[in-house]
């Protein structure tokens, strides 16, 4: 339905002028009322009518405002709803998509990236694990483990023999296990994080060594 215009905005008619002479005489013989009396009656009169039309033009204003508020609602819940199912069938496609992709191996569980790229400790320090002896920290560092793969336990060490005392018996051994390192650090210089790092290896091949 068309809107009724805004009686907010309206103004009252000029009841003084010629155009309701006539209408004021029949007020004044009507109600034997002279003219101001007259153009007082009819400015209550139009007063009274505009405020009911003020009064129904608010109701209207309040029906139209609740019905584009209905509106706006179902729009915005089918845009909801339009956008989970773009995002369910997103999803779906991109499950589809990583099973379609090579699997790659993973890590084991508390390994780093240093555990993986650097070689593990020297055969001497791992000998020294295997026999419950002491044995410095620094051959489970970075810097001990790199210094391994280096010096001591290159492929052709494996081949050399080298004797070691066990519990006062004489055993025959590869050279990489019974040989310290000369770059080795006492336990008392390495740094705190470099400790921190030894430590993690070492207990690590303390648990493979059944300690």
């Amino acid at each position: 339905p068309q809107s009724m215009a805004d009686p907010n905005l309206e103004t009252p008619p000029n009841y003084a002028g010629p155009e309701f002479v006539v209408v004021r005489e029949g007020l004044r013989r009507g109600y034997n009322e002279n003219d101001q009396q007259a153009i007082e009656r009819l400015l209550a009169a139009w007063q009274a009518d505009r405020a009911t039309r003020i009064a129904a033009w608010n109701a209207q204003k309040e029906v139209e405002a609740r019905a584009d508020a209905e509106v706006e609602e179902m729009r915005r819940l089918r845009e909801e709803e339009e956008e989970l199912l773009v995002n369910e069938e997103a999803e779906r496609e991109w499950r589809e998509a990583e099973k379609k992709k090579p699997k790659m191996n993973t890590f084991v569980p508390g390994s780093s990236v240093t555990d993986v790229l650097i070689h593990p400790p020297s055969q001497y320090a791992l000998q020294k694990l295997s026999t419950f002896d002491y044995v410095e920290m620094w051959y489970f560092s970075p810097a001990g483990r790199l210094d391994a793969s280096k010096f001591h336990d290159r492929s052709q060490a494996e081949d050399t023999l080298g004797i070691s005392k066990i519990d006062d018996l004489l055993t025959v051994r590869p050279i990489a296990s019974v040989k310290a390192s000369r770059n080795v650090i006492p336990d008392h210089e390495l740094t705190f994080p470099d400790f921190l790092s030894a430590k993690n290896c070492f207990l690590d091949h303390a648990k493979k060594a059944n300690w």
